[in-house]
């Protein structure tokens, strides 16, 4: 299961959109505690095990910007099981001014060849999951937890 958790962490894309959402404005103050958003998904069924990708849309907001420090800091916890897959979120450029703070729209493209049907029975024709996700900062401070719509995967 580690080799499949390091497979993830290179295969899977983390896309920051950060310079549509980004916020140099000195009034505008948000929680040093990182805040997420759901916004969505590109899709709620997908083929499991195969090429495509099904695209989670995330917002976020961070008073001290320091969410970008280049380790692990972005996590899903799928509701099959107690497995949490960690991502990296890209270091922000200073010149964004992070420490003013920081808000925008965190892109995860998560290949469906991870998403696997389960062994059991029940499960060998198609199965649902959703993913419970948060984020820490560089200081620690650990963001809310937010909930995906169900993704149903089918064979």
């Amino acid at each position: 299961m580690n080799s499949l958790i390091l497979a993830m962490r290179r295969f899977l894309i983390v896309w920051c959109c950060l310079l549509a959402g980004v916020s140099c404005n000195k009034e505008k103050k948000y929680s040093n505690i990182p805040k997420l958003s759901y916004k969505g998904m590109d899709r709620n069924s997908i083929k499991a095990g195969d090429t495509g990708a099904v695209r989670i849309f995330i917002q976020f907001e961070d008073g001290d910007g320091n969410i970008g420090f280049g380790t692990e800091n972005l996590f899903f916890k799928d509701s099959r099981d107690t497995q949490i897959i960690p991502f990296v979120i890209p270091k922000v450029d200073s010149r964004y001014e992070p420490e003013n703070g920081l808000e925008g729209i965190i892109q995860i493209d998560y290949q469906s060849a991870f998403l696997l049907l389960r062994n059991d029975t029940l499960h060998k024709e198609n199965d649902t999951l959703f993913w419970e996700i948060y984020m820490k900062d560089e200081a620690g401070n650990e963001s809310n937890r937010i909930l995906t719509d169900y993704l149903y995967l089918r064979k």
